[in-house]
């Protein structure tokens, strides 16, 4: 296949490396300066350092790609400027295949990607979302990882699958692309928590809580949206989360454990955490339609969004009246 990856982050740069040896990959980069780097130094030294770019992955920029020449288009772009690129690429007029890896929900509309995509005309039978755990550096280091990728089409998502797959990247695929996209949307939620929670000192036992009541959280919300219960027991639901929330390699994690030791040292526009907009964007839908409840989302919320202490947060969840477990 020709495809062309849209975004030179750590999972776009990881994506090109990998699917190079087989395919005929472009990677696209939003500046041409970032994409004159690459070429010249064959290593993404701010997202994904120590890791050699295959020569096999061609380098450009701008709105220049030749969209019709290609099968394929992975958009590895944050959920917050997807809109803007896609319509900068003019994507609407895509005839071939759309995989979204972003893992958020779009402020101001509540979008998932490929929501974002079918708002903007794309067909959606050709829109897909691969998502799971995946960090971009085991990835480029050939450690086992395991995918799923989503979407209306089962020809199209199992012909996708198998194209994708590598000796050390295995790709399942399924229907529930809402749940999907959910899943890995609201997880980076909870490891903001889980990251706040280790900033605190807490243990274990209060990870594997949050964890635990946090999938409860994500599975009531997305089943208000369609999504199916089994997709949160797979690789987009516990498995992402589990990932998200223990990695020290997590951005999330890592962006929840600064808010409580060291604000200043994590900046959102140089490391980009998703959760940090998604729970805005959660929020603001939850008090405008309202939802399920989601105490652990709002306490993120409040020290994210609204500035709180995080001890005096979390002191509340604990204090909150005790009810059944569901």
């Amino acid at each position: 296949m020709r495809i062309l990856v849209v975004g030179a982050g750590a999972m776009g740069t990881a994506l090109a490396g990998l699917l190079s040896p087989a395919h005929g990959v472009l990677l696209w980069c939003r500046r041409a300066e970032l994409a004159a780097e690459l070429g010249q130094r064959r290593e993404n030294r701010r997202y994904l350092p120590g890791y050699r770019i295959p020569e096999t992955v061609a380098l450009t920029s701008g709105p220049g790609a030749d969209l019709a020449s290609f099968e394929g288009l992975v958009l590895a772009v944050p959920t917050q400027h997807l809109r803007a690129t896609a319509q900068a690429l003019g994507l609407k007029n895509f005839a071939g295949s759309l995989v979204s890896t972003a893992k958020g929900l779009e402020i101001g509309t509540s979008k998932t990607p490929c929501a974002i995509l079918e708002d903007l005309g794309c067909a959606a039978k050709n829109i897909l979302a691969l998502s799971g755990p995946s960090l971009a550096g085991e990835m480029v280091r050939g450690l086992p990882t395991s995918l799923v990728l989503a979407g209306n089409s089962a020809a199209l998502r199992s012909r996708l699958a198998t194209a994708f797959a590598t000796p050390t990247l295995r790709i399942y695929h399924g229907a529930d692309r809402i749940g999907v996209e959910l899943g890995g949307a609201l997880k980076n939620i909870i490891a903001i928590a889980a990251g706040m929670s280790d900033g605190l000192g807490f243990g274990m036992n209060t990870k594997s809580a949050i964890i635990t009541r946090g999938l409860a959280e994500i599975t009531k919300y997305s089943l208000a949206q369609g999504a199916r219960r089994e997709t949160f027991y797979g690789l987009s639901g516990i498995g992402d989360l589990v990932t998200t929330c223990c990695s020290p390699d997590s951005r999330n994690r890592s962006f929840g454990f600064a808010q409580v030791t060291d604000p200043a040292s994590f900046k959102l526009e140089e490391h980009l955490a998703e959760g940090a907009y998604t729970v805005r964007s959660l929020v603001q839908e939850l008090d405008a339609a309202g939802g399920p409840e989601m105490p652990l989302c709002r306490a993120v919320h409040a020290v994210v969004a609204e500035g709180r202490e995080a001890h005096k947060v979390m002191r509340e969840l604990l204090n909150r009246p005790l009810k059944q477990e569901d």
